[in-house]
């Protein structure tokens, strides 16, 4: 039987939806980390399927495989990839206490061109093996990307960065849009451990309320972040009820990410 608080989190964010007009309560699923294939990846795969609901994956150039890059090729219909950095690899240095400190593979500890030219190596193999799924889109590793490699973005060729929490401007730099991801199921600083249903519904509630409520960007998607690689069982089922749930409220839209991509958030 699902917990009392459960039930609460739900009826929670129920409430929260019916507030909403048909179709207006917009939100976006991306994916992380992905590249290399197994049972988690198949599963992932499989879940967007059945739930038709459009996927951003993000995928690690250094990662993929061809393996991998034929079931992508071959996936649901709303699975787009968009680039997750180039070999998801830490060059930030040491805290002051020797402590790994905060990781970025795209910060400020190397030379913005280096990264740049990494980027662009992961691009040209994207664009080889998964051509008709790639979208303009960054998804910097860790979330984190240095000011000066943020505005070359454009020059790159890339439309949109994607990070995690409420943008606070839709057009971070010129010629480039923020979509940001917003609810995260996992608890990464308590040993990666799935943060549990009543945690994470009330993580989307929030969001949905700071938009109607204007605290945040209201035309911003609320954003589902997962990582297929670090959910335990119980996250692959609550994330199965969440996206069926989800989808059957008349207030619920996920457009389809090539929207989303062009600049329509509605």
């Amino acid at each position: 039987m699902t917990p009392p608080v459960d039930r609460a989190a739900w009826d929670r964010l129920a409430a929260e939806l019916d507030r909403w007009p048909a179709r207006s309560a917009t939100l976006w699923w991306r994916d992380d980390d992905a590249g290399a294939g197994g049972p988690a990846f198949d599963r992932l795969l499989a879940l967007a399927t059945a739930h038709a609901a459009p996927l951003a994956l993000a995928v690690v150039p250094a990662w993929l495989d061809e393996m991998v890059a034929a079931a992508i090729r071959e996936g649901p219909t709303g699975l787009r990839v968009v680039q997750h950095g180039y070999a998801h690899r830490n060059h930030e240095p040491p805290a002051p206490d020797g402590t790994r400190g905060r990781p970025a593979e795209l910060g400020a500890a190397r030379p913005r061109d280096a990264a740049l030219a990494e980027l662009a190596t992961g691009w040209a193999r994207l664009a080889t093996l998964v051509p008709t799924r790639l979208r303009a889109v960054l998804v910097p590793p860790w979330n984190r990307i240095a000011p000066a490699v943020r505005d070359a973005l454009p020059g790159a060729g890339y439309r949109v960065l994607s990070t995690f929490g409420p943008r606070v401007a839709a057009v971070p730099s010129a010629g480039l849009r923020a979509l940001n991801t917003h609810v995260d199921p996992i608890e990464w600083r308590a040993g990666k451990r799935f943060g549990g249903m009543a945690w994470t519904l009330d993580q989307i509630t929030a969001h949905l309320a700071d938009r109607r409520l204007g605290r945040v960007d209201p035309m911003e998607p609320t954003g589902l972040l997962t990582h297929h690689r670090d959910l335990p069982p119980a996250a692959w089922a609550f994330l199965d009820t969440l996206l069926g749930r989800l989808l059957a409220h008349p207030a619920v839209a996920f457009p389809p990410l090539d929207l989303l991509v062009d600049g329509d958030d509605r």
